[in-house]
């Protein structure tokens, strides 16, 4: 796993509102490491497709202190299964998310069905589960 420090040091916007780590082989460790980092408190949009961070990264960032007001999130190609969608969906910390990317995943049309009737994610008006 890359070094979490530089990651965020080389692609964090000036402003701290947007991270792109596509494709940055964070794995599920490097997801949870960054669900700590108090330094993202200001972030808004996150990119963290192709970092095959399954469903425990995804508990990760959706349990995360440090990400609310996060109002853009790609996970695309992350290898999230229904559980992962679950998770989203039951998130009390997501709350200002309004776009959530999660094509090329293992999400089934019923963990499609959890996110989209979620009582938690009341902000979101788009969710992509498909190219």
């Amino acid at each position: 796993m890359p070094n979490i420090d530089d990651l965020i040091r080389d692609k964090l916007s000036k402003d701290g509102q947007v991270l792109n780590l596509k494709a940055s082989f964070l794995r599920e460790v490097g997801a949870k490491e960054l669900a700590k980092r108090e330094e993202l408190k200001e972030v808004r949009a996150l990119d963290l497709s192709q970092n095959g961070i399954g469903d425990e990264g995804v508990r990760a960032i959706a349990e995360s202190d440090v990400l609310p007001n996060l109002r853009n999130l790609n996970l695309a190609s992350n290898n999230i299964s229904d559980e992962g969608a679950k998770c989203l969906a039951n998130s009390k910390k997501l709350n200002k998310l309004r776009s959530l990317q999660l094509v090329v995943n293992d999400i089934s049309e019923e963990g499609e069905k959890i996110l989209r009737n979620s009582t938690d994610l009341t902000s979101l008006t788009s969710l992509k589960f498909r190219v």
